[in-house]
């Protein structure tokens, strides 16, 4: 039921294969994100509990004082909420926004085998603004430099660059050259993979799955140790250029 109401909603304007897509990666930080703006909503009945009470007990006769004070409390409670609203708008929204960032980050971000407890640890202490990027879903966009840093920050597992298949939005995308694929990078340990996209952690099997992915290559710690982002990038982009020419795939690095 839920994946039909955001197929109805909030993908209602991309085709079936990218919504296929976008519920495998992103759709529990929408869930998420829904539940902690309902958490505003939720405040507001508050107060309206009473009558249901009241409702709920029809033979129990109470006071008229007692239904004065239950509407005054209501009417104050709402006016004060709404007009906090009108106030606080920026305040409350944000504070809505941090919630379910934190919370996809501890239930989501945090689940699987690609980086555990004490991974997440090593990088707040070797890159804090790496960490930062991670935990509030905004690595989105920079697989290329992010991936890179959690395999040198973290010194083991391995950078795992794919093709993988457009989603219908990108193809809107002025910079979009027509083809059917685009570059990405993985940071892959333990047979799992984390994604920049989705900031969580698949099996990596699953991943390509989802993607439709092609793979170029993979590039472990030992290759990169030495080098800094820079000359990795260097390294890499002639011949990198070249396969995903011949692969019907974008890159924009």
């Amino acid at each position: 039921m839920i994946k039909y109401l955001m197929r109805k909603t909030i993908y209602k304007k991309v085709d079936r294969e990218t919504q296929d897509m976008l519920l495998q990666l992103i759709a529990q930080y929408h869930i998420i994100e829904f539940f902690c703006f309902m958490f505003w909503l939720a405040i507001y009945i508050l107060p309206f509990i009473p009558l249901f009470i009241i409702d709920a007990f029809e033979d129990v006769n109470f006071s008229v004082t007692t239904h004065i004070a239950i509407t005054t409390f209501i009417l104050i409670w709402t006016v004060g909420l709404f007009a906090a609203f009108r106030i606080f708008k920026s305040a409350m929204i944000g504070f809505s926004e941090l919630l379910a960032e934190r919370i996809y980050f501890l239930a989501c971000t945090k689940k699987g085998k690609a980086l555990s407890k004490q991974d997440f640890e090593t990088i707040r202490k070797v890159d804090e603004k790496l960490y930062v990027l991670i935990v509030t879903q905004t690595c989105r966009g920079y697989c290329y430099s992010i991936c890179f840093k959690m395999c040198k920050a973290l010194k083991k597992g391995y950078i795992e660059f794919v093709a993988i298949k457009k989603l219908a939005m990108d193809k809107y995308d002025e910079e979009d050259d027509g083809k059917d694929f685009t570059m990405h990078t993985l940071y892959v340990n333990n047979g799992w993979a984390f994604d920049t996209f989705s900031s969580r952690q698949y099996p990596v099997e699953k991943l390509h799955q989802i993607y439709k992915a092609k793979i170029y290559k993979v590039f472990d710690y030992n290759f990169i140790c030495n080098k800094s982002y820079g000359e990795f990038k260097d390294e890499l982009k002639t011949e990198l250029i070249e396969w995903s020419a011949a692969n019907d795939c974008s890159i924009f690095w």
